[in-house]
């Protein structure tokens, strides 16, 4: 039970280095500076910014998983979906960080340091990211986690409150780019519709944000700190509660951020429908699915294991 906690801690850890280029990405064709990008650097833009959109994705992925394929229970599987949901984060992350530095080595000094630069910064993150980790898992050998039929109260809330922090960053960011995003010369140059659907992501990010800092306060205050399943029903829905609302917001300022700089609104509908799509299938359609197969697969070993005349419920016992 303490692995999992240890592994959600770890994707918060990542989640918080994901919220800068997040932040960024959203931010950046709002700056002066934008319109002077060559079109192939625009480009590279909202393909980074589609990247870290798969990259949340992966992030948020184990959190929802653990609420809805296991109902917060601390099952070996929580703690396998952190590991692969990590792995793959981290190579799209590592490319992501890569183009991003080859738009800023290139207005720095040149297309050679911009190369440089990307190059670079990508090799340096897969080393660290994959390769040194990949070496040191061929000396360790460890064992299993081993299965619990039942999870303490004590760590199921301690596990969703880990999940609400993980999830929180992500909002963050967003939240701090639609305040900061009004105040520029390019947000006063958008059309109305894109200001109203920005105001409108505004809201559902605002609201996303206070659900998934909720759950502390209901803890503190509410419950005055103890751990009651009550307290963990009603943190469970605020977290998925939250997701949702991340996940529409999110999608919403694609479409603005999309529509700016390249003045499409066909690109606009298509890239935000598809990172909708990507989001909620990550985090509601893919934990659901698993659900329903792990719930069939129980029904299935429990007839399994009944004697032919044996009622539903009763177990056979060793003889």
């Amino acid at each position: 039970m303490g692995k999992i906690k240890a592994a959600l801690d770890e994707s918060r850890t990542l989640m918080l280095g994901a919220q800068i280029l997040i932040g960024f990405q959203l931010q950046a064709p709002f700056q002066n500076a934008f319109e002077h990008l060559t079109p192939s650097e625009k480009t590279i833009e909202i393909v980074v910014l589609c990247i870290m959109v798969l990259v949340l994705g992966l992030l948020v992925l184990p959190s929802a998983h653990h609420r809805i394929a296991y109902g917060g229970h601390a099952a070996p599987g929580v703690e396998e979906t952190v590991r692969w949901a990590t792995g793959a984060s981290l190579l799209p992350f590592a490319a992501a960080l890569g183009l991003d530095l080859y738009i800023a080595g290139n207005r720095v000094i040149g297309f050679t340091t911009g190369v440089a630069a990307a190059t670079a910064a990508t090799i340096v993150a897969l080393g660290f990211w994959y390769g040194l980790p990949l070496l040191q898992s061929r000396q360790q050998r460890e064992r299993p986690m081993a299965a619990t039929k039942e999870t303490s109260i004590g760590t199921k809330v301690e596990h969703v409150l880990t999940e609400a922090r993980v999830v929180l960053p992500g909002a963050q960011a967003l939240l701090g780019f639609q305040l900061a995003i009004v105040l520029t010369e390019g947000f006063e140059r958008l059309p109305p519709d894109a200001k109203l659907l920005h105001g409108l992501a505004l809201g559902l990010i605002t609201l996303s944000t206070i659900l998934l800092m909720a759950p502390a306060a209901y803890h503190r205050l509410g419950y005055r700190g103890r751990d009651t399943e009550e307290f963990h029903r009603m943190a469970s829905r605020l977290v998925l509660a939250a997701t949702v609302f991340l996940a529409l917001g999110l999608c919403a300022d694609i479409h603005v951020v999309v529509q700016k700089i390249t003045g499409s609104d066909g690109l606009a509908h298509l890239l935000a429908g598809l990172s909708a799509a990507l989001l909620l299938g990550l985090w509601y359609v893919l934990p659901l699915w698993h659900r329903h197969k792990r719930l069939s697969e129980e029904r299935s070993d429990g007839i399994q294991h009944r004697t032919p005349g044996s009622k539903p419920g009763s177990h056979n016992l060793p003889t």
